[in-house]
Parts: structure tokens; sequence; C-alpha cells
């Protein structure tokens, strides 16, 4: 694209952004430096269209961009810049005042995107399954239903609680939390497996088959805590003129409702592969796969330990999004959470 073109192709866009109208080559030639004339603009706008990259919405009214102008926006023109200094003040006090536990901080995350960007933030819990076991204890509540407490080496906690085939009181409890931290400790609760119980010669009938049947729930609702998202700023999106549908609002709320299906949205966001390997990953409408979302467009990134991938972040919005604003927010709580989840999870 020439560099005319370029440049007034940036404007309509940053145009559309901030007022959601049309926008006409008179309204671009008062509100911008473009050194041509309203004319002249008409012209290039024209030719943009033609090129895919703009569109009339109607025949009497302005232009306003397409997916593909957003595409090119953000591939060719947008710059990820950093945060003025007292913002990033704010944001680092934020996260120091948040807590030292890491739900706190995944809570406070989306929090403070959703409050900085104006957008619905999304936030993927850390993947427990890649930690390691420390310390795991049964407790026996009613019967034959018991509480499982499991604390990683990194500092996290979860309980879960099941129902097994028999009864089980302290003594048995007692027995069965020392037979697993024998055979579980350092181990990472992605191997967790039956076959370890093999290792354990010392077992009674009752005992192995209570055991046969634990592990596998312990290692399901591991992995089904890898859906573990918090989402925050709903109300956010009705302030835009596109949602004053509320299907379109319905529509992500079903998303956000199905975890598994929102995780997935947003390890695919966060894993997409850019041709500048940016940490900053961005899908517009219709590039996003599920169908709920074709009307968003969705930021995403990573957040890491030792540059190991621990879980994503990132806000769904509009396709009139400020990609520009938002990328760099994003930037600067990367560089944030990045700090905290090193700390807490030492």
């Amino acid at each position: 694209m020439k560099p005319r073109k370029k440049k007034i192709l940036e404007a309509v866009i940053r145009d559309y952004i901030n007022t959601a109208e049309p926008v006409g080559s008179r309204t671009l030639s008062r509100r911008y430096d473009l050194g041509v004339s309203p004319a002249t603009i008409r012209n290039e706008m024209s030719d943009l269209e033609e090129m895919g990259y703009l569109m009339q919405p109607h025949t009497s009214s302005g232009r306003i961009p397409t997916q593909k102008a957003y595409r090119y926006y953000v591939d060719e023109i947008m710059q990820i810049k950093k945060l003025a200094e007292t913002m990033r003040r704010d944001i680092h006090r934020g996260y120091l005042q948040a807590g030292q536990e890491i739900d706190t901080a995944v809570n406070h995350t989306a929090n403070v995107l959703s409050q900085l960007t104006n957008y619905t933030a999304v936030v993927l819990a850390p993947r427990v399954s890649r930690f390691n076991c420390k310390h795991l204890q049964i407790v026996p509540l009613i019967r034959n239903r018991v509480l499982v407490v499991m604390v990683t080496i990194e500092g996290l906690a979860r309980n879960l609680e099941v129902t097994l085939s028999s009864d089980v009181d302290d003594a048995m409890a007692l027995r069965m939390s020392n037979v697993l931290n024998s055979i579980l400790k350092n181990v990472a609760f992605q191997d967790f497996g039956t076959d370890l119980i093999d290792k354990i010669g010392d077992l009674n009938p009752t005992e192995r088959q209570l055991l046969d049947e634990l592990i596998p729930m312990i290692r399901d609702a591991l992995l089904e805590s890898e859906t573990n998202v918090t989402a925050s700023g709903f109300k956010n999106l009705l302030n835009y003129p596109e949602f004053n549908n509320i299907d379109k609002i319905k529509n992500l709320v079903d998303v956000v409702e199905a975890k598994p299906l929102l995780a997935k949205v947003m390890i695919n966001g966060a894993e997409r592969k850019d041709d500048n390997n940016s940490v900053i990953h961005v899908t517009i409408g219709d590039e996003n796969d599920n169908q709920h979302l074709k009307e968003f467009s969705i930021i995403t990134s990573t957040y890491e330990r030792e540059g190991v991938p621990m879980g994503a972040f990132g806000v769904i919005g509009p396709t009139r999004m400020n990609y520009s604003q938002v990328s760099s927010i994003l930037d600067a709580i990367r560089d944030e959470l990045n700090a905290n989840i090193v700390k807490l999870l030492k």
C-alpha cells in the first residue's frame, strides 16, 4: 500500500474507533493533517473501498473499516507503545496490594484489565496439572464422602470433594494420605496414574480399590481446572452502539459460561502464530473459530514462569477496538503478572 493510502486508512480507522460513525473525506480533512484536499482523500477512500479495506454502510454515508482493514492496521501500522510511567506505577502498586495468592492475582488481573480497557477481560488461571505435588491430605466427611486437599511445591492449593465406593473413617483416611504422599511427592500432577500404586505392595484390597478410584478422580479434577477462567466487565460492552442488539451480548455470555470453550479460545488465541513473533496476539471477527465470537475481536497474551506458559489473559471487545491502546495495556500487565507469578511460585 502506498504511503498516502496507508495514512488515510489509519485516519479512517482511528476516527471510527473513536466515534463509531461512518467517516467522510471532509471529516478527515478537518480532523487530521493529511496534506491533501478533501477531493484527493475521497478518491483515495474510493480506491481503498475497491481494495476491500473500506465499506459504505449506506449510499449517502461515509465509510467504515472492514475486518481486512483492522488486520492490516494491526500487522502493518500499529505500534505497541510503553504506557506512561504513572500508569505503570499504578498497575504495580495494585499488584502489591492484591495479596500473596495466585487466585487473588488472577481476580485482580481480570478486574484491572476490564477497568483500564473498558472491555470484557478474561484470565485463564495457572494450569495446575503442570505443578508438582508437595502434600496431599484426605479428610473424611460423611460415610464414603471425603475431601482431598492438594498443595503444590509452587504454593497452589486445591480442594476436591469426592464420593468413593466404601466408607472412610479417620484411620483409613490417614493411611491413604500417607500412602499417596509416599508415591506422589514431587510428582507432576499431570503424571498421576494408577500405575503408581503398583509401586506399593503393602495395601489391603479395600485400600487398593479406594486408591484406584481416587487417583483418576484427582487427575480428572486437575485437568478440569485447566478451564478455570475468570471474566470481568460484561457490562462494559453495553456502552458500545454495535452491541445494542442484546443477542450479541448473549452470544458472548454463552461462550463465557462454557468454561472449557472459553479456555480453549484463550489458549488458541495466545498461542496463535504471528509473523512478528509478538507476545500480544490479535484475533479479529471472522478469524475466531467460534461462531458466537464472529462479532468480536480478542487480544490475548500469556504469563510465564521461567519461560514456561502458565496461563493466558486478554480482552474481548468490538472489532472497532482500540487495538494499540489495549495491546500496550496487556504488555504492561504481562510484565507485572510475570514478575508476580515468579514471586508467588517460589
